[in-house]
């Protein structure tokens, strides 16, 4: 009877076992350690196989595909007495908070590799025997206010290569605990040293790997650590650039600096009244604490209206000025200069009066004076514009008619004659010349043309006859009258020869002509008298000119001409 039950109690010990280790493909399940193990490396798996023992005690699920541990997903699945949980590299996206809720024996998490860009900060709220979590290799970037619930057992928490840039300085209090720290690899500038002021047991600190900014703001932490047991490899700066790749140790406290930060209030420009009072703030921060000075027009201020009201001994303070009285000689640019052992830094502010501008105004009353000015301007100069439009039309067409129907001969009175001087004087300007035309030459040619000019000043003005200050002659002081006369010195012939000393009844002739200095022929009884004078002024301010009949007896009488060859149309002066 012994024996039967000492067989059966054998058979079902056997039972038993092969119950938890008979897993199901590809998991494999083993004694391992003292502990049930389940190894599902590599299965292919989505979400947490439901088919294990419930007493297992080990899951390994690394390398699957499972990227989201909804909430109880490993109570649904029975596997509450789990003590290792290892899910590398499944590129996890998403860890409810509750996902591991209820593995109260729980004393390993491995997440390394996923991709978990964030850890809700009760994701392992009730894990409180856990002693190890994984974390690397997760984009988290950042680490915030009691990232982590309260595991008052956590020995070992590894952050390698999380891409972490800031980490709250309050980040680990709830891991009072902690025994080691991986923080290798990272993006962390700069830390705070009240980060790790709660690690009364803290043995490991890993930190190489970091770009460290060895400024004012790490130097408390790297005081700290330096004066720790922690640095086990050493750490060097990747800024600022003076310092880059140098080691902690090899930088003196105070190097580890922050260049002065300046702001001016107000702000670019501030205008004042004249006699008025101003005063420009200037703020700045830095440390070690930087030199703050003022500056006016780029030489300092040691003027007695100015006043400087500045805070000594603070890192961050304020550099007041007042400007009293305010005249032109305080217009300029103002500069607030903060220097400490970082650089120097400067921040401008002008300082400006109003303009004075002055206009000219128009009273109501004057308004419509001036737009009948405005009228009347704009009526003449349209006028003007016509009257001129039409004189040179109407002067086009009489030159035009003129030419057609001017007058056969034209005959001068005595008094007329006695304006015109006897004595020409004709110069030959081509092969040939002609000193006298008698009164007996026939001139045969176009109608004359007759032009008063008036010479250039400076000289001797002599104001024209009434007789020749008509419509005919502009208006304007004249010196001597020129007359163009066209003349041919060729013979008339027979049917062509006129007597009588009229000039403008001229016969055409396509011979060439000669174009010269003639005198108006008189008629025959006139007895020519050469005078060249020309007009003449008395004292008393009347003209007089050189008549034929005027007693003036001693002058010649102009000479004969002499034979002359034709000439090319000139222009004759009387």
């Amino acid at each position: 009877m012994a024996v039967i039950v000492i067989i059966f109690l054998m058979v079902t010990s056997t039972s038993a076992t092969s119950d938890w280790t008979d897993c199901q493909s590809p998991c494999v399940c083993k004694w391992s350690g003292g502990k049930r193990n389940a190894i599902c490396k590599n299965g292919g798996f989505t979400t947490i196989p439901v088919t294990l023992d419930s007493e297992m005690q080990i899951l390994d699920l690394s390398h699957n595909h499972i990227k989201y541990l909804t909430k109880d997903v490993f109570k649904a699945a029975e596997l509450i007495n789990l003590q290792r949980i290892f899910l590398s590299r499944n590129g996890i996206l998403e860890v409810h908070p509750n996902a591991f809720r209820d593995l109260i024996i729980l004393i390993e998490i491995d997440l390394s590799y996923n991709s978990l860009m964030n850890i809700h900060p009760q994701t392992f709220d009730g894990n409180v025997r856990l002693r190890v979590l994984l974390l690397s290799g997760n984009p988290l970037t950042q680490l915030g206010e009691k990232q982590f619930p309260p595991l008052p057992h956590l020995r070992i928490l590894d952050l390698e290569g999380c891409r972490i840039k800031q980490i709250h300085r309050d980040a680990f209090i709830n891991l009072g605990s902690l025994e080691s720290l991986n923080l290798k690899y990272n993006l962390l500038g700069n830390i705070s040293e009240n980060t790790f002021m709660n690690f009364a047991h803290l043995k490991t600190l890993l930190l190489d790997g970091n770009p460290w900014k060895c400024d004012c703001q790490l130097r408390g932490f790297r005081n700290w650590f330096l004066a720790s047991n922690l640095h086990s490899s050493q750490l060097t700066c990747s800024e600022p650039e003076f310092i880059y790749d140098r080691l902690w140790e090899d930088v003196h406290s105070e190097e580890f600096a922050c260049s002065p930060e300046v702001n001016v209030s107000p702000f670019n420009e501030v205008q004042a009244e004249a006699g008025g009072n101003v005063t420009f703030g200037c703020h700045v921060m830095g440390d070690p604490e930087p030199q703050v000075s003022w500056l006016f027009e780029g030489y300092p201020i040691n003027h007695t209206w100015l006043i400087i009201e500045a805070e000594e001994g603070l890192l961050n303070k304020w550099a007041n000025i007042s400007v009293y009285n305010v005249s032109e000689i305080d217009v300029g640019v103002y500069t607030c200069m903060a220097k400490n052992i970082l650089g120097t830094v400067v921040q401008n502010v002008s300082l400006v009066l109003p303009e004075i501008v002055t206009a000219t105004t128009v009273s109501k009353s004057d308004v419509r004076y001036v737009w009948w000015t405005i009228v009347v301007v704009g009526v003449a100069v349209m006028l003007s514009a016509i009257c001129t439009a039409v004189a040179i039309f109407s002067t086009r067409h009489k030159t035009r008619r003129h030419r057609r129907d001017l007058k056969a001969s034209v005959s001068f009175t005595d008094q007329e004659k006695k304006l015109l001087d006897v004595s020409i004087a004709t110069t030959d300007r081509g092969s040939g010349s002609c000193e006298a035309l008698g009164p007996e030459v026939e001139i045969v040619e176009h109608p004359v043309h007759i032009t008063i000019e008036r010479e250039p000043l400076p000289m001797t003005v002599y104001p024209p006859p009434p007789e020749f200050s008509g419509n005919i002659l502009p208006v304007a002081p004249y010196g001597n009258i020129f007359i163009s006369v066209s003349l041919s010195r060729e013979h008339p012939t027979e049917s062509s020869r006129r007597p009588g000393p009229d000039l403008l009844d001229l016969p055409h002739r396509s011979k060439s002509v000669y174009h010269g200095m003639a005198t108006l022929p008189r008629r025959h009884h006139a007895i020519a008298h050469y005078d060249n004078m020309g007009p003449r002024v008395t004292a008393c301010g009347s003209s007089t000119l050189s008549l034929p009949d005027s007693s003036v007896e001693d002058v010649p009488p102009p000479p004969p001409p002499p034979s002359c060859t034709p000439l090319t149309p000139e222009f004759v002066s009387l």
